[in-house]
């Protein structure tokens, strides 16, 4: 089943918003929510140490599908309970860093997907 959540993003004069694993999920979908104005959104990657700024029209979703032998894109924090000093403690994988494209911040749909 899949999880959604809403995450509220700064506006392009602010900081970019880590978007993370909140379970082990084989594809993410992210898009402006539709109770806010589309903004367009301003997205970099860890692929390449979040060093490109992507920007994506308003409305359009962007996916991202796991790839490999297990196809996982992201992972959630593990042992969580044990707290970051713990010696078994994992933060949670980032899909993206997200922002508005314009002065004006917005809100983001994530929806995470165990399933392919």
């Amino acid at each position: 089943m899949p999880a959604t959540r809403l995450i509220a993003l700064n506006a392009n004069t602010g900081a970019y918003t880590p978007i993370a694993a909140t379970l082990p999920a084989r594809s993410v979908q992210i898009v402006e929510d539709a109770s806010v104005v589309g903004q367009g959104l301003e997205i970099r990657y860890p692929a390449d140490n979040y060093a490109t700024t992507n920007t994506v029209a308003a409305g359009t979703p962007v996916e991202i599908t796991g790839a490999g032998h297990d196809g996982i894109c992201g992972l959630p924090t593990q042992n969580a309970a044990n707290g970051p000093g713990a010696v078994n403690y994992r933060a949670a994988d980032v899909y993206c860093q997200a922002r508005s494209a314009t002065a004006t911040a917005t809100t983001v749909r994530v929806v995470e997907t165990e399933t392919s």
